[in-house]
């Protein structure tokens, strides 16, 4: 399991807290310190759309609307290269499958 986000994010906070309590193993990518992989940006739109974008949070807000529709459309995920706080976090790479965001009841249902 891969989680990317950024430390001092709460929802990212409680993610780390809940799989650190239910012992289990993953690696923290932050985004941040790390950057985000264009790679990564692809597969998480490709498995989500524009729900892997947090279009209310302050970095998308300063986004150009050129550089929103970009991302909305999938053309051009630089933007999200450069502010990759515009993601939805945190960002979930397990088994296969990608999904963001943390509510304990939907990642119970995906066993963890």
């Amino acid at each position: 399991m891969i989680l990317y986000g950024i430390p001092n994010c709460d929802t990212v906070a409680k993610a780390r807290k809940y799989l650190e309590s239910n012992a289990v193993t993953y690696t923290f990518h932050d985004v941040r310190q790390q950057g985000l992989p264009l790679d990564v940006i692809e597969q998480a739109y490709q498995a989500l759309g524009e729900k892997v974008f947090n279009t209310r949070s302050p970095s998308w807000r300063e986004l150009s609307d050129e550089n929103k529709n970009a991302l909305k459309s999938g053309q051009d995920f630089s933007a999200a290269q450069t502010q990759p706080t515009v993601l939805k976090r945190p960002l979930v790479f397990h088994e296969g499958t990608i999904f963001n965001g943390f509510k304990i009841e939907d990642w119970q249902a995906r066993g963890l």
